[in-house]
């Protein structure tokens, strides 16, 4: 018998409530939970989760990004120049068996295998970039002979060969020395756009081995807290400065627009009195220099009397412009015994606090600064760090377009360790998923964003204007939060990419 419409409806109409009373108090609990959690709280939280910091700063980043006005300039770089021996630092340690109890200790230079495991784990443990030096060439051949075995990747090492491979890259009006000595292969990685006089060709290459590793890789039960790097070399030419006349003589004849000098941090490996002497002879070539500006890439330091040596032999005087990372900035106060939290580098554990790394610049620029000496040319600092950057001046005149050298130097930072090209705008929306800002924040009941600097203090964050300018009786200070890559494809360089773009896109005024 067929069913009409009225009897069809009369049974769906008692299916209903048969299925209400069965089943509405099973889900009566989780129906109440869900209606009183969808309140305004609720949803002003949902709407945060929709806000990505990262995308505002990449936004702003790029509104506030101004070119130099220079069109075309020839630039010099000297003189430390290598080949990079890439390697995971994990895999080398599990195949380096040494019979030693294992340790974690720091060495300034270092004398055997043993040194070389304690003083990689120093820095592993941490998640701090460093650079140490083999005294002897035996144990370094044995470290490249095993690595054989391992997966590697050769690459352009040596701070100047980096910052002229990656000038030639990003900036194609640029006309680039490269001064130190480069070995056949070394010669073979290089951009053509890249000159190198025959006077600096060498019949072997010096090797670095790159030591790298991951967020949250482990050895023997220790953890690493962020991906970094670990250098080691046994390198002769490059330690003892050897192409330093030619780096001159080619600067006297070339005269280029921006020189930038590095690897003083090799000349460790030296003894004091050869340190002093190169020293003093670099202090003179650069005061008696015609360059138009010279900017010195400081390099990891980790022995105090060398240090020293730099800070009293008059040389950041005769320099305009100094880049350093965090343990070179915090080591060179240690040393001078005399600036604000100079015990800061055995102290600090964990993050910096800001207001300490503005103290330590502020003294710097004030003790060695050309406001304070008539006759030095130093004053400005590219200080560059994991999680901010900050660019300190002395405001007399000589510097502009600041704002863009300092985020010029983040974000290559950003996109370099992502495998991203720095002037492809087509990218940067996938960009933002690939980093993070690993400064701690926070909201308030109005939503407004609070970064966690300092251990008592947080300060007030525009996402939408993401540097922030402080000034302090003749300096001012550009500090910009950075975006650290989630998984960099690679680490090494990153400090010579920010360094060298950030100087590029600095305007300057010689007075």
């Amino acid at each position: 018998m067929e069913m009409n419409d009225t009897a069809r409806l009369k049974l769906l109409l008692a299916f209903m409530t048969m299925f209400i009373a069965v089943c509405y108090p099973i889900v009566k609990p989780y129906l109440e939970t869900y209606m009183d959690n969808f309140g305004e709280d609720k949803i002003i939280k949902s709407n945060l989760s929709s806000f990505s910091i990262e995308s505002e700063i990449i936004k702003a980043w790029n509104k506030l990004l101004k070119k130099p006005e220079r069109k075309k300039f020839k630039i010099a770089i000297g003189m430390n120049t290598n080949v990079d021996l890439i390697i995971s630092g994990t895999e080398l340690f599990k195949n380096l068996k040494l019979n030693e109890p294992n340790g974690i200790k720091n060495h300034e230079i270092i004398g055997n295998l043993k040194q070389f495991k304690e003083c990689f784990m120093h820095f592993f443990h941490k998640g701090s970039a460093a650079e140490r030096f083999f005294t002897n060439s035996l144990d370094f051949e044995k470290v490249l002979e095993l690595v054989k075995n391992l997966k590697q990747q050769w690459f352009i090492g040596g701070n100047a060969a980096l910052m002229a491979q990656g000038i030639s890259k990003r900036f194609s009006d640029a006309e680039i020395l490269l001064i130190g000595p480069v070995g056949p292969k070394l010669k073979e990685l290089l951009s053509q756009n890249i000159q190198v006089m025959d006077d600096t060709l060498v019949a072997k290459d010096e090797v670095h081995l790159i030591l790298e590793y991951e967020a949250k890789e482990t050895i023997e039960s220790i953890q690493t807290p962020q991906a970094n790097r670990f250098i080691v070399s046994y390198d002769i030419k490059n330690s003892r400065m050897e192409l330093i006349d030619q780096f001159f003589n080619i600067t006297s004849i070339q005269k280029p627009d921006i020189t930038i000098v590095s690897g003083l941090h090799l000349l460790e490996t030296q003894n004091s009195s050869y340190r002093s002497e190169t020293l003093k002879k670099l202090t003179n070539l650069l005061k008696n220099r015609d360059h138009k500006m010279v900017h010195l890439e400081l390099g990891s330091i980790s022995e105090k009397s060398l240090m020293k040596n730099i800070l009293e032999s008059g040389l950041l005087s005769e320099v305009n412009s100094l880049g350093l990372n965090e343990q070179e900035l915090l080591f060179l106060a240690y040393s001078s015994e005399t600036a604000p939290h100079s015990n800061y580098y055995m102290e600090m554990n964990g993050s910096l606090e800001l207001i300490k790394i503005i103290d330590i610049l502020e003294w710097i620029l004030t003790a060695y600064g050309s406001k304070e000496h008539s006759n030095s040319r130093f004053s400005r600092i590219h200080f560059h760090y994991l999680k901010f950057h900050i660019i300190a001046e002395l405001d007399i005149g000589v510097w502009s377009n600041s704002i863009s050298s300092l985020i010029s130097g983040s974000k290559v930072a950003a996109k370099q360790a992502c495998g991203f090209d720095f002037d492809d705008l087509s990218n940067e929306v996938a960009l933002e998923d690939f980093v993070e800002m690993k400064i701690p924040y926070e909201y308030d009941e109005n939503k407004n964003i609070f970064l966690r600097m300092d251990q008592e203090k947080s300060f007030k964050f525009n996402a939408s204007e993401p540097v922030i300018k402080i000034h302090r009786g003749k300096i001012k200070f550009y500090f910009t939060p950075t975006l650290v890559c989630k998984k960099p494809l690679k680490t090494v360089g990153l400090g010579d990419a920010i360094s060298s773009n950030g100087i590029i896109y600095s305007e300057f005024n010689s007075i």
